[in-house]
């Protein structure tokens, strides 16, 4: 064993239940020649519980069967005082082979299983791989409870800039629009090709906010509004975020989470600007059949503005590098929004979008000069 590893397990901590003396001296015996030196044992069923309390084990080796206490009874006690978010392992160790017994153990909270008699690589095996996994999910807890931490404070300063952008809302709608601008880079600032992105992407939200017959605040309050689609990205870590290759099912999940954080941000103020742009965050990845996230919303009940940037966002990033493929061409772009129909897009909505093909590449080729930078995930 390495250096690194003898110094790990002996700071894990292993508590021993077992009537049986020559369980007990065995079990000892054989971790301690493991390099694993934080043991706590007992041969009383009903000094589990205190010493859990003092102890607070990484893993627990328990008998079922012993006098007193049997090991289902321990554990329904230790249900008591162990949460889920604690993940404490639990492996029993039995004679008892039976299926009934098993289904009873893992119900009332056992993880794994040690057939008496033990057999010495077994026990090494099972307890290495059940501490690794109490350290997996230990490590898990901490990144999340420092993400969530990070989300907090980012908010809070989202929040102020939005709220002071409330207050602001009788000044210039140019001085406006500067302070939208900045919100959304602050929010994506890991991402050079950022800017461009979001600048064509609201204008395309524009044009077909026009083609809609909106009025023109309305059509300029979606365009300001559509710049704040990904301000929940400010929340995914930048590992998933600029992956270059394809994301995990459980990093894509970390990656959708990204519509209902800025929902969260942007929620509560009363703007019409700032409801818009939640309602934007919140639903530009939804998709008509109702196979898109984070509510599965479908058809008409995705609002507007939604369906309107759904087409706007997926055209942009189709048709710019990302750091896990090249652009495509502008044939197969079109071929992707086109096969999107009804299922991932509004049909009249995409329709209007086509049609102003022409309009909607003169500013792709304005709003796109110098060559692409890394770019993040859409």
């Amino acid at each position: 064993m390495m250096r690194a590893e003898v110094e790990h397990a002996a700071n894990e901590k292993i508590l021993i239940v077992d009537d049986e003396p020559a369980n007990v001296q065995l079990l000892q015996r054989l971790l301690t020649s493991s390099g694993y030196t934080n043991l706590r044992s007992t041969g009383d069923p009903q000094q589990v519980l205190p010493l859990y309390e003092e102890f607070r084990p990484d893993l627990i080796l328990l008998d079922l069967h012993m006098p007193a206490l049997d090991g289902f009874e321990v554990m329904e006690q230790l249900s008591e005082v162990i949460s889920d978010d604690d993940y404490v392992p639990i492996l029993v160790l039995t004679a008892d082979v039976t299926t009934a017994s098993k289904q009873r153990a893992l119900v009332g909270g056992a993880k794994d299983f040690l057939t008496k008699p033990l057999d010495t690589a077994e026990v090494l095996a099972r307890v290495a791989n059940l501490l690794e996994t109490r350290s997996l999910h230990l490590q898990l807890r901490r990144h999340n409870e420092i993400l969530e931490e990070q989300v907090k404070e980012r908010t809070r300063a989202l929040w102020t800039s939005i709220t002071q952008l409330e207050q602001a809302e009788k000044d210039l709608r140019l001085a406006q629009e500067e302070t939208i601008h900045s919100l959304s880079l602050a929010a994506e600032f890991r991402d050079d090709e950022t800017s461009r992105h979001i600048e064509r992407m609201s204008r395309y939200c524009a044009v077909v906010a026009k083609a809609l017959g909106l009025s023109s605040e309305r059509r300029e309050t979606i365009r300001l509004a559509a710049k704040m689609h990904d301000v929940g990205k400010i929340g995914v870590p930048d590992a998933i975020l600029l992956k270059p290759g394809k994301l995990t099912e459980e990093e894509f999940e970390v990656m959708k989470t990204h519509a209902e954080i800025g929902h969260d941000i942007l929620s509560g103020a009363t703007s019409e600007l700032a409801t818009t742009a939640q309602v934007i965050a919140w639903t530009h990845h939804e998709k008509i059949d109702g196979s898109g996230y984070p509510r599965g919303l479908t058809g008409d009940t995705i609002p507007l503005e939604g369906r309107i940037a759904a087409v706007a966002d997926v055209f942009d990033a189709v048709t710019t590098n990302r750091v896990y493929r090249k652009a495509f061409t502008l044939p197969e772009a079109l071929g992707i929004l086109n096969e999107g129909r009804r299922t991932h897009f509004d049909a009249e909505i995409l329709d209007l979008f086509l049609d102003r093909m022409d309009e909607i590449l003169t500013l792709k080729e304005t709003l796109d000069e110098g060559p692409p930078g890394r770019s993040k995930r859409t």
